[in-house]
């Protein structure tokens, strides 16, 4: 197997690992104080990409695949290599709850 495909599987046993945890959309919203430095709540984006209301499956695979080097970011790897599994399910929960203004 190539590397990249070994990441790939990976990336896709964390992400269902950290979908079968009940994220706790209060954490993520504390966590969350942190990417809307960048991100904007109102789900506007000046070229950085809209996070709010992402459905939860998307932002957890979307930030495993930052974690682990998947996807091409140095800001976004530098946040997310330190998250922790209910960190990441935390995060997700909230941004899915959140409406775009």
């Amino acid at each position: 197997m190539t590397p990249e495909g070994a990441a790939l599987l990976e990336a896709e046993a964390l992400t269902t690992e950290i979908l079968s945890l009940d994220g706790d959309p209060t954490f993520g919203e504390y966590l969350g104080g942190a990417c809307v430095t960048c991100h904007q709540t109102s789900g506007h984006s000046d070229g950085i990409p809209a996070i709010v209301g992402l459905p939860t499956d998307y932002t957890v695979q979307a930030l495993v695949e930052y974690k682990l080097g998947l996807r091409e970011n140095p800001v976004m790897r530098l946040m997310t290599e330190r998250l922790s599994n209910e960190e990441i399910a935390a995060l997700a929960e909230w941004l899915g709850t959140m409406d775009v203004d």
